[in-house]
């Protein structure tokens, strides 16, 4: 039989080793230096297609950022809006797209006061200017270098962030050759951003933009004339999402009708 004051001793440790592993799980949940947990509604409505998805995120983001007023959660909340935006001109959905700019322009000088997260933030605002750009390509010269500047010195403050990656990555394929366009640089760009989501020194659960920059790196592959790289990675994205809408119903199946099995 065990003695009341064992009884304390064994209860006493138990305690101290349930909350040493409490906190030991909140420590590693919690990295200051980059997001911890990404908005898995916008996952699945950037998955799927669904606008209903992607707002029910986006609002589910807003609130968390209001109870915390973390940098971490509003990042999160920034590349949401962010992921949206994109998703909205690339399919020409009528929308208030300017709005929505507006909004993700002004979380953006929040991210910004936040030194782990300026280099990021300089990358966003690079961004979305490109954004107001195709909403009025008529100021196309001007805000498209205005963006590159942006994209670029994001890069030289930290070579290291995803979004100053993807969005040169971006940059590098839809301009120009004549104006800095190369999609050579694209896959360079493209290619360390999904080394960084992949080594973990980004967080890659149910993130969009992880996935985003796997099918711009497919596609910048494709168009150096890389196509068996360009395949593995389109099969890769089915193999890690096979019910991925843009990639199972339009890219892949027009890749395999212009190229083969």
């Amino acid at each position: 039989m065990i003695k009341p004051t064992s009884k304390i001793a064994f209860l006493l440790c138990l305690t101290i080793l349930a909350h040493f592993a409490f906190t030991t799980r909140m420590a590693g949940q919690i990295d200051k230096t980059k997001p911890t947990v990404n908005n898995c509604n916008v996952y699945k409505g950037y998955l799927s297609g669904s606008i209903d998805l992607w707002t029910k995120g986006i609002a589910e983001q807003e609130e968390i950022y209001k109870i915390g007023r973390r940098s971490e959660d509003i990042y999160v909340l920034i590349l949401s809006k962010y992921g949206f935006i994109s998703f909205l001109i690339g399919r020409k959905i009528e929308y208030d797209i300017m709005a929505l700019i507006i909004s993700a322009e002004a979380d953006v000088g929040v991210l910004a006061t936040d030194e782990k997260f300026s280099a990021r933030a300089t990358a966003f605002k690079g961004g979305l200017i490109a954004m107001r750009m195709n909403l009025n390509p008529l100021k196309a010269i001007t805000l498209g270098m205005k963006s590159l500047r942006l994209i670029e010195e994001s890069i030289e403050a930290d070579q290291n962030n995803t979004v100053g990656l993807v969005e040169m990555g971006n940059a590098r394929f839809h301009m120009p050759s004549l104006a800095g366009g190369s999609h050579k640089e694209a896959v360079l760009c493209f290619s360390q951003a999904v080394n960084l989501f992949e080594t973990e020194k980004d967080d890659s659960r149910c993130s969009w933009y992880y996935l985003h920059a796997l099918v711009w790196l497919a596609r910048s592959h494709e168009s150096t004339g890389n196509v068996a790289e360009a395949k593995r990675i389109y099969e890769k994205l089915l193999s890690i999402e096979p019910e991925f809408q843009w990639v199972k119903l339009e890219l892949y199946p027009e890749f395999i009708k212009k190229w083969g099995s």
